[in-house]
């Protein structure tokens, strides 16, 4: 009988190598980690090798993962980081080994991380994700905590490998599209300095220097949470997409124009989250979007309680935005601003919802085309069919008269829109409840094509008479004044007799809409048999060729004496009038009657302002 064991013994080095050559045989090569494969110094080319999750194979190209005898390491296919997990490295060691291999010139396999893990990362600890690598996913959502703040001054940096240069437009083309997704990158509540997600490189926001070009990329589904720059775009980028992208806490930042800039073309939001001002650690302020240059369209995105400022030249173009501040009750909001003087802005059938905590800084702001910013058509905040929902208590108009520390930022108008620049309005809007008594906030007193001249009464001529306007009447006395430092129209009726005067201004107005008038004024000197004087405001409608269609009027009744020194005592009459077909001009008259009939001059009003929208 033959002694098999005998027989054999002698030949095997190791029972080790026995078990590898017999693994070998069947492709089953199995180790715990890539720590294990490291270790292990027998490798063979061609040897195909398992850890938990990832397939490997060896070889003689150089990867960042070496082996014996000239060997490399090469993963097929998606590599899981939790594959470099031995026991021994700490998160940030091994996620960054992981991400190493992942990012390296030779690799194009996808980093994937398990959904519902927490990371901890250090301070010393950040990450460069290449578009042109298979880039990070997680099927769910995987999160990534920084206990302070990451001191390259960013958590993750979405970048190009490539440099401006004779070829760069055809080397965009190795993008995978797909960096980064799945993942949220810090804690709610938890501010830290730096930047959450660095979208970009260069040596600054204001300048080329060291510029890469990041381009042809979408990240998805990824949460950013209390970074002073929650996100920041720099120099480079261009031709991408955020869809799913929600921050809250700190800013968005992007770069200004300067000369020789490439940044900006068709970056696109989708569907995105952008909620939640905080302060931010460096300087104190309070988080905003800031948009500086560059074309940004924008779907379908909600901003809540956040700061959007369109400044310089870019050009934002948002289609069905939300606007809300959801349990805020800071009473100084404002969702939008567009303040650089090219700047110009795009709101298509934006939905705009105040909740129940009074509201006296004005909501939007524009003053991109205004007179100290002479560019003819460069710039303006344009609405499209915009829907109001929202309670009564939005009175910018009130602004300058609460008692209660704070700044509010209101040019004192009952307004949707403030900053005296250009604002078009395009369609129709649709009024759910934003309304102070019977009739819907006015868009702006400034509305292109579609809104009175002089309003505010800032301009007269010699004689004191306000300019655009024509009087009614001739008994009394009609001109702008300045009380406590504001511009308001006195109108004051002829003593010893009942008589009425007024003002009257021509628009354009579109058959099919709304014309929409608002009227506060301050009533003086009504001292006696006042039941039967009353302020009345008209809108008369005629047609192309100046004949009347049709008419609408509203009186007060009993005035009573206000003082100017209490300005919320002040009164508002407006009226909302169809406008019928074949209008073409609407003409807008507010009249004071007196009854007062006494030696002394009659009674009078002061008009706070005028504010008519075609809408």
């Amino acid at each position: 009988m033959i002694d098999l064991k005998a027989l054999v013994q002698p030949k095997i080095e190791s029972i080790d190598k026995l078990a590898q050559t017999l693994l070998r045989a069947f492709n089953l090569v199995n180790f715990q980690n890539v720590t294990d494969i490291l270790n292990f110094r027998n490798h063979q080319a061609g040897d195909l090798l398992y850890t938990k999750q990832t397939k490997w194979v060896v070889i003689t190209e150089q990867t960042p993962l070496p082996l014996n005898d000239g060997l490399y390491l090469k993963a097929l296919g998606d590599v899981f980081v939790e594959d470099f997990n031995d026991g021994d490295l700490s998160q940030s060691e091994y996620v960054q080994l992981a991400n190493k291999y992942c990012m390296a010139a030779s690799s194009r396999n996808r980093l994937v991380f398990d959904a519902n893990v927490v990371y901890e990362f250090s301070s010393n600890t950040s990450f460069d994700i290449y578009v042109e690598s298979g880039g990070w996913y997680c099927s769910g959502i995987c999160k990534l905590h920084w206990k302070s703040a990451p001191k390259a001054g960013y958590a993750v940096k979405i970048l190009g490998r490539f440099k401006y240069g004779h070829h760069y437009a055809s080397l965009v083309n190795n993008s995978n599209y797909h960096p980064l997704e799945g993942f949220n990158i810090g804690s709610y509540n938890n501010m830290l300095a730096g930047i959450g997600l660095c979208i970009g490189h260069s040596e600054s926001l204001r300048s080329m220097n060291g510029a890469v070009v990041t381009s042809k990329f979408t990240i998805a589904r990824v949460s950013v949470f209390d970074f002073d720059d929650v996100v920041s775009f720099y120099p480079g980028v261009w031709a991408c997409e955020l869809r799913q992208v929600n921050t809250m806490g700190g800013s968005w930042q992007t770069p200004f124009y300067f000369n020789g800039i490439d940044f900006g073309e068709s970056i696109k939001l989708t569907n995105c989250f952008i909620a939640d001002n905080h302060r931010r650690v460096a300087d104190n302020e309070l988080g905003k979007v800031n948009f500086n240059t560059g074309e940004f369209i924008i779907y379908g995105s909600s901003f809540n309680n956040m700061r959007v400022v369109i400044n310089g030249d870019a050009v934002v173009k948002m289609n069905c935005p939300h606007f809300e501040n959801p349990q805020s009750t800071a009473k100084n909001k404002r969702f939008l601003e567009v303040i650089g003087s090219h700047a110009y802005c795009v709101l298509d059938k934006p939905q705009i919802v105040i909740r129940d905590t009074p509201i006296y800084s004005t909501l939007f702001y524009c003053k991109a085309g205004s007179s100290k910013n002479k560019h003819p058509y460069a710039g303006g905040l344009v609405f499209i069919s915009p829907s109001y929902n929202a309670a009564p208590n939005y009175r910018p108009d009130l602004a300058a008269y609460q008692d209660d520390g704070i700044e509010y930022e209101s040019d004192g108008y009952l307004e949707l829109v403030g900053g005296g620049g250009r604002v078009y309005l395009e369609g129709g809007a649709h009024i759910n409840s934003l309304f102070y008594t019977d009739s819907p906030i006015p868009i702006a007193k400034n509305l292109v094509g579609r809104y009175l001249l002089n309003g505010d009464f800032k301009h007269s001529n010699s004689s004191s008479f306000p300019i655009g306007w024509r009087m009614l009447g001739d008994f009394g006395e009609i001109r702008a004044l300045s009380i406590n430092g504001k511009e308001m129209l006195k109108i004051q009726c002829a003593a010893g007799q009942a008589s009425s005067i007024g003002i009257s201004q021509k628009m354009d107005c579109y058959s099919s809409s709304l014309c929409m008038l608002a009227v506060r004024y301050h009533c003086e000197k009504l001292t006696k048999n006042t039941d039967n004087s009353f302020v009345s405001i008209e809108t008369v409608f005629y047609s192309m060729t100046e004949s009347e269609i049709a008419s609408a009027t509203r009186k007060t009744s009993k005035l009573r004496d206000t003082t100017v020194s209490d300005m919320t005592s002040g009164k508002l009459v407006r009226i909302t009038s169809p406008i019928p077909d074949r209008a073409y001009q609407v003409e807008i008259k507010v009249l004071f009657y007196s009854d007062i009939g006494s030696n002394e001059k009659g009674g009078g009003i002061l008009i706070d302002s005028i504010i008519a929208n075609v809408i």
